[in-house]
C-alpha cells in the first residue's frame, strides 16, 4: 500500500504538517473528505500546496445508486471548466479516477479507509487563508483558537472556555463602536466581492452555486479577497428557463438528517425554503410559505448569500452567552430555526446596536419568507439580479459612519498664525507633496506584499494597488511605474478583457504620451484571442491616436467587429501583418472577424476575384 497518489503529470501526497493532528485533515462534507495536499512533479522538484478532495464513488439516494464520479465528469467538471477564466473561482488541477495502490486511514468515515474502492480524488487550487466562517470568528473576533498540548499536537478552545479575563477583553473589543465600523466595513466589502463573484457565475455563465454559506467562500491570507469554493451542489440553468428543478427523496424532519436523506439541497441554515424536501414518515414540512420544492433559481442563492452574512454579523456569544453556536453550526440551526418565524425575514436584533440599518434591511429582503409571486422579476419586495442587490449594498457602504479623526489643534493654531489664506494653500500643497511622498511608499509596501506571495486567487487585488501607485507615483516614476505592473500582468500568459481595462485605465493617469504606442502594441502582442473585441473596444478609448502596429490592428479589429465598417481596410491590413509573429492572436482574430459569407463576398467584388481566392487566402493566415 502507498500513501502517493500518481495523476497525469504529477504526484500527491497529504500534507502531514498541516492540521490539529498533523494528519492533512481539513474538513468532512456532504460530498467529500478534505485534506491539505502536497504536489510534485513525477520527475521530482519543487512542491506546492493543494488540496485533495476524496469523492465516494457512488452515493446512496433513497432506493437510488448515484455514479458519483459519472455526475462529476458530466456536470460539476464541465460547469469549473466553464468557470476557470474568474481567478475567485477555486481552480480544479487534475482529477484522479483510480487512486492505484493508495491507502490512507480515516476516522471520519465509516469504512475508516481512504482507497480506491470507495473513492476518486479531485485535486483543487489550495487558497491560503481562511473561511469566511473562521474569518470572522477566529481572525476577527478571537472566539476560537488552537492550543498546543504536550504531544505536539493541538486541540481547539472556543470563547466559553476562555479564562475569565481574556473573555472580558473580546467583551470589550466587541463593545467598542470603532471595532464594530470597521468589521461593518470589511463585511460590506465582502458582500460586495461576493455580488461581483456571483454575478459572473450566474448572470454570465448561467450557472447557480445552490450551496452558499460561510464554509464555501474563502478570505485569502493576503489582501483579503474571495474565492468561491465547492459546486458540488451547482446546476446550469438558461436564459429561457431560469429555474433549476431538482427531485429529492422524502426526509423524517423529527429525525436526524443522514447522508443519504438530506432535508435540503446545500447545506441546512443556508438554503431557502424552496431547497427543503418533502416529509416524510408522519413529520411536518417546516415550512408553509406558497413554493414549489426543489424549483431553484438565483433567488435560492441570494437567500443563502443573506443568510450566510446573517451568520457574520451575528456573533452570537458575546451578545447572548449561549454557548450552542460554539459546537456544531447545523445543530444550531435545526433545534432553533426550521420554522417560518426563525428562518426567513432575518434581522439584526440580536447583535451589535451599531449595524446600519440599511445593511439590516439587505439581510432581510434577502431572507424572505416566499410569497406567490416572489419569483416575478418586477416584484420589487425581493432581490432578483446580483446588480440590484450590489447597488444596494454600495449604497449602504456609502451612507454607513465612519470612524471620525479629532481635530489637529496644531494645525488650527497654523491658521492663526499666518492666516487663512496662506495657511490653506500651504497646507494644500503640502498635503499633495505628502500624499504622493506617503502614498506612493505605502502602496509600493503593499505591491511587495502581493509579491512576496502571490497566486492567482490575489490578482483582483491588482486593480486596487496598481491604482494607487499610479496616483501617487512622481512624474518621474510614472513610465517605470506603469512598466513595472504590466510586466506582472503579462508574466501569466495572455491577458483578458479585465487586464487590459486596467491597463488602459493606468496609462490614461500617465502625463507622458511618448511610449503610448509602445505600451499599447504590447497589449496587442499578449491579448487572449477570446477577448480582442474588447481589448480594442478599451484601446479606442485612448488619446491621442498612435501609428504603431498594435494600434492599426486594434482600430481594425475595433471598426469590423464593433462598427461593422472598413472591412476593405482591414483586409488590406490582415494581409500586412499576416506573418508578423508580434501579434499572431490579433491577426487570427481579425482573419475570423472576416471570414463570413457576406464579407468574403464584399472583398471578392472589390478585388474583382472569386470568393474562392479570398477564402483560401484566409485560410493561409495563421493556418
Amino acid at each position: 500500500m502507498s500513501r502517493e497518489i500518481r495523476g497525469t503529470d504529477f504526484k500527491f501526497t497529504v500534507d502531514t504538517s498541516h492540521g490539529l493532528n498533523k494528519d492533512g485533515f481539513i474538513a468532512i462534507g456532504t460530498e467529500s473528505i478534505v485534506y491539505k495536499g502536497l504536489k510534485t512533479a513525477n520527475e521530482g522538484g519543487l512542491q506546492f500546496s493543494c488540496v485533495l478532495k476524496f469523492k465516494p464513488r457512488y452515493v446512496q439516494s433513497g432506493s437510488e445508486v448515484i455514479d458519483r464520479l459519472k455526475k462529476f465528469k458530466e456536470e460539476e467538471l464541465t460547469i469549473f471548466d466553464d468557470l476557470q477564466e474568474c481567478r475567485s473561482i477555486v481552480r480544479i488541477f487534475d482529477v484522479i479516477e483510480d487512486l492505484g495502490d493508495f491507502s490512507m486511514p480515516c476516522e471520519h468515515i465509516a469504512s475508516k479507509v481512504i482507497n480506491r474502492d470507495g473513492y476518486f480524488c479531485v485535486v483543487e487550487e489550495y487558497i491560503d487563508g481562511w473561511s469566511l466562517e473562521e474569518y470572522c470568528r477566529e481572525e476577527s473576533w478571537k472566539l476560537r483558537k488552537a492550543q498546543q498540548l504536550e504531544n505536539g499536537l493541538s486541540r481547539v478552545i472556543n470563547y466559553h472556555d476562555y479564562p475569565e479575563e481574556e473573555r472580558q477583553r473580546i467583551d470589550l473589543s466587541y463593545k467598542n463602536y470603532a471595532n464594530i465600523i470597521k468589521y461593518q466595513g470589511e463585511i460590506i466589502q465582502f458582500m460586495i466581492n461576493l455580488c461581483e463573484i456571483l454575478e459572473f457565475v450566474t448572470e454570465k455563465k448561467n450557472i447557480l452555486h445552490l450551496d452558499i454559506k460561510p464554509e464555501n467562500v474563502m478570505v485569502t491570507k493576503y489582501g483579503r479577497e474571495l474565492v468561491l469554493i465547492d459546486f458540488g451542489r451547482a446546476k446550469r440553468i438558461t436564459k429561457a428557463d431560469r429555474f433549476a428543478r431538482v427531485k429529492m427523496a422524502p426526509a423524517n424532519y423529527s429525525g436526524k438528517e443522514t447522508v443519504e436523506r438530506m432535508f435540503q439541497y446545500g447545506t441546512l441554515g443556508y438554503a431557502a425554503p424552496e431547497c427543503y424536501t418533502e416529509a416524510a414518515d408522519g413529520s411536518e414540512f417546516p415550512f408553509r410559505q406558497p413554493l414549489e420544492k426543489g424549483k431553484m433559481s438565483i433567488e435560492s442563492d441570494i437567500f443563502s448569500f443573506g443568510a450566510t452574512f446573517w451568520e457574520c454579523l451575528n456573533i452570537f456569544e458575546l451578545v447572548t452567552g449561549n454557548k450552542w453556536f460554539s459546537g456544531e453550526s447545523h445543530d444550531f440551526y435545526k433545534a432553533n430555526f426550521l420554522s417560518d418565524e426563525a428562518y426567513c425575514d432575518r434581522d439584526l436584533s440580536l447583535t451589535s446596536i451599531h449595524y446600519h440599518k440599511k445593511l439590516e434591511n439587505i439581510i432581510r429582503t434577502c431572507t424572505k419568507a416566499r410569497t406567490t409571486h416572489y419569483l416575478e422579476e418586477d416584484n420589487r419586495e425581493f432581490y432578483h439580479s446580483y446588480s440590484e442587490l450590489k447597488k444596494d449594498i454600495e449604497d449602504a457602504r456609502n451612507s454607513a459612519p465612519t470612524i471620525v479623526r479629532a481635530e489637529n489643534i496644531k494645525v488650527r493654531n497654523a491658521f492663526g498664525m499666518f492666516g487663512v489664506t496662506m495657511a490653506v494653500a500651504t497646507a494644500f500643497l503640502l498635503m499633495i507633496f505628502l500624499y504622493r511622498l506617503v502614498g506612493y511608499g505605502v502602496a509600493m509596501d503593499k505591491w511587495d506584499s502581493l509579491m512576496s506571495g502571490y497566486n492567482v486567487t490575489r490578482f483582483y487585488k491588482l486593480d486596487t494597488i496598481s491604482t494607487d501607485l499610479m496616483k501617487t507615483a512622481p512624474g518621474s516614476k510614472q513610465e517605470s511605474t506603469y512598466n513595472m505592473i504590466s510586466e506582472f500582468t503579462y508574466q501569466d500568459g495572455d491577458i483578458d478583457d479585465k487586464e487590459a481595462a486596467l491597463l488602459v485605465k493606468l496609462l490614461k493617469k500617465m502625463n507622458s504620451r511618448e511610449h503610448l504606442g509602445e505600451h499599447i502594441d504590447e497589449m496587442m502582442m499578449h491579448g487572449n484571442q477570446k477577448n480582442f473585441r474588447e481589448i480594442s473596444s478599451e484601446i479606442m478609448t485612448l488619446e491621442p491616436e498612435t501609428e504603431s502596429d498594435g494600434y492599426r490592428i486594434a482600430k481594425a479589429i475595433y471598426n469590423t467587429e464593433v462598427g461593422r465598417t472598413d472591412y476593405i481596410e482591414a483586409y488590406e491590413l490582415l494581409d500586412r501583418y499576416k506573418d508578423d509573429s508580434r501579434f499572431s492572436n490579433a491577426v487570427i482574430k481579425l482573419r475570423n472577424v472576416l471570414d463570413n459569407d457576406e464579407t468574403i463576398r464584399m472583398l471578392a467584388d472589390y478585388k474583382g476575384i472569386e470568393r474562392s481566392e479570398i477564402q483560401q487566402h484566409l485560410a493561409e493566415i495563421g493556418g
